[in-house]
């Protein structure tokens, strides 16, 4: 047998297995830790009649670890070494390693707590940090405290800080094994070499390709993005492989769609002669001994989905990979021989890449994950042991996402629905709806729709897709009864494999309905009903239907990215968007009406009273509407609204237009400008007389800030029934205001700022109080004769401005000192009235002269 670089460590492993339960073993890539560890360890006494139930993150890996493990023992798949993965499994009695992947362990757990068959569970490239691994962990280290103390885990990894694992495993103790079997050379783009744009990098894999066909020897290994990459650089190479008749060389794409037999071709030696390229996702990262290669090229990117709590919905993003996840990859270059990898960025680029891969507990909807919790009888995320704890946004939108589809109670105990979720083990959202179409007889059809949901799209990449699913059902429905015929538009294989998925869903459904369900009658008209039960967040309503644009129900946009058929229509509910994008593209919908969904969803929405403010018609408006979350189904106009609510949106309304949008009369100004003449003053003046005659008026602030905010202390009790602005102007507000104020309060006021001064003429001229500051009194010049001191409020603290004015009521000076202005500038400006106004009286001593608003004519005065 091949000598492996984890074999010097295997006596530390068994050893400290015999007297531990726990322990960690760092390994780098090429160790052989995912074949040799498990074989190793069956002779061991404590595995007795019991299993060694190693995790895989990855059915292909699973798959392939199995049969490479199985092939050592010289035996098939299912005797000493088997695999269970979705929809597929090779097992038997005789199994004492059983390599899982996905939700399986999880299962397993779920159903035996214990693990009673289970001596050794191995958590493989646990450094992936897959959610379903953090959280077989997290059970198993429970069922280890609480059930099963001679449960023993391993946790292996390449790249992992063993430190933090080892701490969450009580300190278990860490073995490092050597790395890989050989010597990689790294070989980086030049220094100052720009990074290549993410939808450029086919073309730029492409030409880096062709240059190491043709120095290099032996297979190469191209790690791509996603899918559509592969698809559009197989295509760019078999055009130049032709063109150079390059028959010799194979073109092997690996991605976990493909066939058994598609899988292999990329893994399995090639004939003798030939040379391969294999394009591969991340899936060939870790796990695979793929025969041959020596070459790896990396795009340096992957394709992850991530969790947006603010949208809550999942996008796919192309992203750059971690320092980690690019030594996981060179290490293909050197399991079998001495290698070389190309890496299409720079060194110094490589030294800013993030050194581990973000968890995907911190980026993922976590409703799976937090409805397995609540079936474990955990209730609060930390009651577990955990690396990394989830963000607290993320479990509170997963935990009111499952107490909507009824699979979680308000205290956070899981009910029979969300236990029949669970066992389907698919998506709560899916398994939700698939349940519920027990009840509508179309179980089947929804079966089909969540398949569609959970696997690759059956429409080629050539085709022009439409976004409806029932479009997609009844394809489907044509493929299964052959009355399909081809058009190139369909993936076969595909349309098949969704089917088998589906089967799969419908054989458990069966299980929770003893009557046969209908799997052949159509139900076209309800797959809008069934993906509401799925989404009911994502119930849309068209707002422009030439744009094709939706407003979501719970508040987001989308839009159709291309004309399609759905494009319009009324209302639709959303499967599959990108939730990227401030407004998200629809991929997937169906239609439905609005009918349905008062009939279907009737405890979604809400009928409620608005009573509110309609700024463009100046005046409150009272409706009863319809919702469904952000939407709005349906209103009518409400002839008797309560008056309390009228009185609240109207004064909601006159915040909103001002002030200035009430009738205020010049003498409930005058009266406002008083008041806050003596308030001003009051302030201002602290400590001195004026504020001593002051400190008992105690007035209201009447500014407008003041006002606007307090408007249901001094404005509501006078309402009596108005609802517009227009209404509001038969409003006495001198009133209102006056009513404001006491009767003691009320004589201070006149007593101290009165409204008019009477002067020597005997006139009553009004003083002006808009400035607080410096009121005004505006009068003739000759009317003021005889008076020698400035006319004053406040009891004669506050002197006036007083703006002297000619006949005509122009003004000639500007005085706060009237003695001072006889005596001095007087003598001037009665030079200038004298010529301009002849008929009136201009003495020589106005101290002593008749003060009059009349002219000589009228005194009977000769001068």
């Amino acid at each position: 047998m091949l000598k492996l670089p984890v074999d010097q460590v295997i006596p530390d492993i068994k050893q400290h297995l015999l007297h531990e339960q726990q322990l960690v073993l760092q390994a780098p890539p090429g160790a052989g830790k995912t074949t040799a560890v498990p074989l190793a360890l069956l002779d061991q006494p404590w595995l007795a009649d019991k299993k060694i139930i190693m995790l895989e993150p990855r059915r292909l890996a699973a798959r392939n670890a199995a049969s490479r493990m199985a092939y050592l023992l010289g035996e098939k798949v299912g005797q000493t070494v088997g695999y269970q993965i979705r929809a597929d499994r090779c097992y038997s009695d005789k199994t004492k390693i059983l390599v899982v992947t996905e939700g399986i362990l999880t299962r397993k757990l779920q159903s035996d707590p214990e693990l009673a068959d289970c001596a050794l569970v191995i958590f493989d490239e646990f450094h992936e940090r897959n959610l379903q691994a953090d959280l077989s962990l997290a059970f198993c280290l429970q069922s280890q405290e609480l059930l099963r103390p001679d449960l023993k885990i391993l946790v292996m990894s390449a790249t992992l800080n063993s430190q933090a694992i080892s701490q969450l495993m009580n300190h278990a103790t860490v073995i490092n094994s050597e790395g890989r079997s050989y010597p990689v050379e790294i070989v980086f783009l030049p220094e100052k070499t720009a990074r290549p744009e993410k939808y450029k990098i086919t073309a730029m894999m492409g030409s880096m390709i062709q240059k190491i066909l043709a120095v290099e020897q032996g297979n190469l290994l191209v790690f791509l993005p996603g899918v559509r990459e592969i698809r559009q650089l197989e295509s760019q190479l078999r055009t130049y492989l032709a063109e150079q008749h390059l028959d010799h060389v194979v073109l092997a794409p690996l991605y976990g769609d493909l066939t058994q037999a598609q899988q292999d071709q990329a893994i399995l030696p090639t004939t003798e002669g030939k040379r391969k390229i294999v394009l591969a996702t991340n899936i060939a990262e870790t796990s695979l001994t793929i025969e041959g290669v020596n070459v790896v090229i990396d795009s340096g990117l992957q394709r992850v989905s991530r969790f947006n709590p603010g949208s809550g919905m999942n996008s796919l993003e192309t992203v750059f990979i971690s320092q980690d996840s690019a030594e996981q990859r060179s290490g293909r270059a050197g399991r079998l021989r001495a290698g070389k990898c190309y890496r299409m960025w720079t060194e110094s680029q490589h030294r800013q890449l993030a050194r581990h891969s973000d968890a995907e507990i911190l980026t993922s909807d976590l409703s799976p994950f937090m409805l397995e919790l609540a079936n474990w009888g955990v209730h609060q995320v930390d009651e577990l042991h955990w690396l990394d704890l989830p963000g607290e946004g993320a479990v509170a939108q997963a935990r009111e996402l499952l107490q909507e589809l009824g699979a979680l109670q308000a205290d956070g105990k899981i009910t029979a629905h969300g236990k029949h979720m669970l066992a389907l083990g698919t998506h709560p959202r899916l398994a939700h709806m698939m349940l519920k179409a027990l009840a509508l007889n179309c179980a089947y059809e929804a079966c089909l729709i969540a398949a569609l949901l959970s696997e690759k799209d059956i429409y080629t990449s050539a085709a022009a897709r439409s976004s409806d699913i029932s479009e997609r059902v009844s394809l489907l429905q044509q493929f299964k009864n052959k009355s399909f015929k081809s058009d190139g538009s369909v993936d076969s294989r595909q349309a098949k494999r969704v089917i088998e998925t589906a089967d799969l869903f419908y054989q458990q459904l069966k299980s929770f309905k003893q009557s046969t369900v209908d799997q052949t009658t159509a139900h076209e008209h309800l797959h809008g009903v069934l993906l509401g039960f799925a989404y009911p967040d994502r119930i849309g309503q068209c707002r422009n239907a030439h744009e094709g644009r939706y407003l979501l129900s719970n508040g987001k946009g989308a839009f159709f990215g291309a004309d399609d058929d759905l494009s319009g229509v009324a209302y639709l509910v959303v499967a599959d968007l990108d939730g990227q994008q401030r407004e998200a593209r629809i991929y997937k919908a169906s239609a439905i009406s609005l009918e349905q969904i008062e009939t279907y969803f009737p405890e979604l929405i809400e009928s409620k009273t608005s009573v509110s403010w309609n700024a463009s018609l100046q005046r409150v408006e009272a409706s009863k509407k319809n919702r469904l979350g952000a939407l709005v189904l349906s209103e009518s106009k409400i002839e008797s609204p309560d008056k309390d609510e009228v009185n609240a949106a109207l004064l909601e309304g006159i915040k909103i237009e001002g002030p200035g949008c009430l009738p205020w009369s010049k003498e409930s100004i005058a009266y406002r400008q008083r008041v806050q003449f003596l308030n001003t003053q009051k302030q201002k003046n602290q400590g001195s007389r004026i504020a001593d005659m002051l400190k008992q008026t105690d007035l209201p602030d009447l500014s407008d800030d003041y006002l606007l905010q307090n408007l249901d202390a001094w404005l509501l009790p006078h309402l009596n029934g108005q609802n517009s602005i227009k209404k509001l102007q038969n409003l006495n507000l001198l009133n209102v205001l006056v009513s404001s104020v006491s009767w003691p309060q009320q004589k201070l006021l006149d007593e101290l700022a009165p409204t008019h001064v009477t002067v020597p003429s005997g006139s009553r001229i009004a003083i002006d109080y808009s400035d607080p500051e410096a009121p005004t009194l505006a009068v003739r010049l000759q009317e003021l004769f005889g008076q020698q001191q400035t006319p004053s409020v406040i009891n004669g603290e506050f002197k006036l401005l007083v703006h002297l004015l000619s006949p005509g009521y122009q003004p000639m000076q500007v005085t706060q000192d009237l003695a001072s202005f006889w005596q001095t500038t007087y003598f001037d400006v009665k030079k200038e009235l004298r010529g301009r106004y002849k008929k009136h009286y201009w003495p020589d001593d106005p101290l002593t002269a008749q003060a009059t608003n009349k002219t000589k004519r009228f005194m009977d005065i000769k001068e």
